[in-house]
């Protein structure tokens, strides 16, 4: 991994493809890029920040500093604010009131755009639901008022335009730009998807490959796994998905030139994403080792005998390389899915959601390896025609 203006630079792309770093909204990561790419004729935006006044006006500067009048495209990797939210406002540069260059996205998230107060009064619940899940908050200690005026609420409001339907275009769907490549990669969510601009041999993965650290301190360079961000006992599938993802993503790497990944946060292009990939299988093999081999064997604790929740295994597990709560959602996402194959007993407290859960059988020590290695039949990649 190199900083991603010297990549561009070092594969002369500096005039085709700018990358362009504002406001995520967030409190971290604090920046999300977004990759501007001329070429042939046609101007695309990658992603495009949320939609708060202060972050559109950023936006808009930042696309008119580079002389963008009007965009031909506007592509989200997933539908969550730093990346989507303003979709139906930027794609409106330089066209009359109302009209909009298409909008292209995942079909699996695009109600956010439709209806963003209903959806994001939906994802807030969903997300004290997750807390109270791994036993970080009990969910019948918070009283209707505090949900709704919650300051997790407050941060994230007006995040997202609302945009009408009519002006999406989905690529699951078939509906795709010419000349990009399209994989979807769930596992941070249900509607990520990874990008490849087949001319000029970039991708633009989205929240799925990250990187982390300060150009000016190597020790801090390294790479990062996502947080998981769908709902309650619905993290087997995520956890069981982005498995999945990197297995794609490594027969992808292996059959496509892939010049540089520009990932969404960070200072940093992928320049070997195999290498990603390996870091990926590590980590989570890591995990689960710590569970069957630390955590179930702590004579301490003795948690192999006795009931316990997500937040428990939390001190004993690696970090992601990225935000805290990542790790917390890989683990419970672990649990979870051992759940669903019998080896663990799960249950749910119905007033405080929190989510117990129990030992029936020791899982084998190979559990994760052998879903690693599951063989994948061809990608289903969706090719750009429009």
């Amino acid at each position: 991994m190199i900083p991603i203006d010297e990549a561009l630079r070092s594969l002369g792309l500096a005039d085709s493809v700018r990358v362009l770093r504002v406001q995520s909204g967030y409190p971290a990561p604090r920046t999300v890029n977004l990759v501007l790419r001329r070429h042939a004729g046609r101007t695309l935006l990658f992603e495009c920040s949320a939609a708060r006044p202060d972050i559109r006006d950023e936006v808009l500067a930042a696309l008119a500093a580079e002389g963008v009048r009007r965009l031909d495209a506007l592509v989200i990797t997933h539908c969550h604010g730093d990346h989507g939210g303003a979709a139906g406002i930027v794609s409106g540069i330089g066209r009359p009131e109302g009209e909009r260059a298409p909008i292209f996205l995942h079909s699996a998230g695009y109600r956010f755009l439709t209806h963003p107060e209903a959806s994001f009064l939906h994802e807030t619940y969903e997300i004290f639901l997750a807390r109270a899940h791994w036993g970080l908050i009990e969910y019948n200690a918070l009283a209707d008022r505090e949900l709704v005026d919650h300051e997790l609420r407050r941060r994230y409001r007006g995040f997202f335009a609302e945009t009408p339907m009519r002006a999406l275009s989905f690529v699951d769907h078939g509906q795709l730009p010419e000349g990009l490549l399209a994989l979807h990669t769930p596992g941070h969510s249900h509607d990520c998807t990874f990008y490849f601009d087949e001319a000029l041999g970039i991708a633009i993965p989205g929240d799925t490959l990250l990187t982390t650290g300060r150009p000016d301190d190597p020790s801090t360079h390294g790479f990062a796994i996502p947080i998981f961000t769908v709902a309650g006992q619905v993290y087997s599938m995520a956890f069981a998905a982005f498995l999945r993802t990197i297995r794609r993503l490594r027969r992808f790497f292996s059959e496509h030139e892939v010049r540089a990944v520009i990932p969404p946060h960070g200072a940093f292009a992928i320049t070997e994403p195999i290498a990603w990939c390996s870091f990926a299988e590590r980590y989570f093999e890591t995990v689960y080792q710590t569970f069957r081999g630390g955590f179930l064997n702590d004579p301490r604790e003795r948690w192999a005998s006795r009931p316990f929740r997500a937040r428990d295994l939390r001190p004993y597990l690696p970090t992601a390389g990225s935000h805290p709560i990542s790790t917390a959602s890989h683990g419970f996402g672990m649990l979870c899915l051992l759940a669903d194959e019998g080896y663990l007993g799960l249950e749910e407290d119905p007033h405080t959601r929190q989510i117990t859960f129990r030992m029936r059988e020791l899982p084998p020590s190979d559990w994760l390896e052998a879903r690693l290695a599951e063989k994948i039949g061809p990608l289903a990649l969706l090719r750009g025609t429009r």
